[in-house]
């Protein structure tokens, strides 16, 4: 018998999103949009050293992408009510709400070393808008550890040997705990331009 979202979540940090949740032409609507926002998208490049433990539980690290929080078509993947109810069946909280979202653009080299995501976020959706994107690294079984603890294994490791990948599929999302599972994404090898999407849900009853 198949687990339920719930005990998938329970069990392994991680949440399967169908197929149907997002109409097919939404993604052409998204890559369109991403063409028309990269030149305005922010550099985001944080070289400083090691990890820095945050008072909601996340931890920020070393990274190099550009940054854009999208328009219309994100948002209405983001907002969109299929997606809502995935992240609350996995999760078992009720009122889910997306608080953050947007593209990430990806160069040749660019990365991000080992972090944990904002406190806020219960669950967090991930997929690759184009096909180059490589699977990204976690590690699942320190899903437990306190952010200090997290800190203090990983402050000279910003990509920890033993993780596990965690693929970024095409146009398909997955759900993971990136608040409580460490994970990072180690320098891009290939020198096309890739997007990856994030979206961040948080319960909005508590």
């Amino acid at each position: 018998m198949a687990a339920t979202p719930r005990q998938l979540w329970l069990a392994q940090g991680r949440a399967v999103v169908p197929d149907d949740v997002v109409e097919p032409g939404l993604w052409d609507e998204i890559a369109d949009e991403a063409e028309r926002c990269e030149p305005y998208a922010a550099v985001r490049h944080n070289e400083r050293p090691g990890l820095l433990a945050m008072r909601d539980g996340s931890i920020t690290s070393p990274q190099r992408c550009r940054v854009h929080t999208g328009g219309p078509a994100l948002s209405a993947l983001a907002m969109s009510k299929g997606l809502a109810e995935v992240a609350g069946e996995a999760t078992g909280q009720r009122r889910m709400t997306p608080i953050r979202f947007g593209l990430k653009y990806y160069r040749g080299g660019d990365y991000m070393h080992v972090h944990r995501d904002d406190g806020k976020c219960a669950i967090t959706f991930s997929c690759g808008l184009t096909a180059g994107l490589g699977a990204m690294g976690w590690l699942p079984r320190l899903r437990w550890l306190t952010t200090q603890q997290v800190c203090d294994r990983f402050a000279a490791t910003p990509f920890p040997e033993g993780g596990e990948p965690f693929p970024i599929r095409h146009r398909v999302l997955s759900g993971f705990d990136g608040s409580r599972i460490p994970h990072w994404r180690t320098p891009l090898d290939v020198q096309s331009r890739e997007v990856l999407i994030t979206i961040c849900f948080t319960d909005l009853s508590v």
